[in-house]
């Protein structure tokens, strides 16, 4: 089954309802549902959207989205290691080179986010869009 690595930006369109990105994001999400992919995030992903969610929709539907959202989404391990080499990775990005570092350890296939800049390693695992993700392996 493909291993899928949800970015921050993905979960938070779920959990806020944004309404410009909802629905490419919510379709990946159904594909974890329905168990048509094994969907990861870090355990940074959750801390950041509990800390942004709660702005704009309060702490405790952060929270509850987040109860809802764990059902079906994994929590990558991230270790000394992995912050050891995101810090020495040369990346301009360290919080994306620490989420890349998790999708590695958990084996993921793909990282799913809307994060323009993306700063991964361009010579590792594929970043895509939810379109272009949803274009890519699951087009009809």
């Amino acid at each position: 089954m493909m291993k899928v690595f949800l970015d921050t930006n993905i979960l938070l369109d779920i959990i806020e309802g944004r309404e410009n990105f909802l629905l490419p994001s919510l379709n990946v999400f159904d594909l974890g549902i329905r168990g048509e992919i094994q969907m990861y995030a870090s355990p940074l992903t959750f801390a950041n959207c509990v800390y942004s969610a709660r702005k704009n929709v309060g702490y405790p539907k952060a929270i509850e989205g987040l109860l809802f959202l764990k059902k079906y989404v994994m929590a990558a391990t991230m270790n000394d290691s992995h912050v050891m080499t995101a810090l020495n990775s040369g990346m301009p990005d360290f919080e994306d080179m620490l989420q890349y570092e998790a999708a590695l350890e958990a084996g993921c296939n793909v990282i799913v986010t809307r994060d323009k800049k993306r700063h991964f390693p361009k010579d590792g695992i594929p970043v895509l869009a939810p379109k272009a993700f949803l274009d890519t392996y699951f087009a009809v």
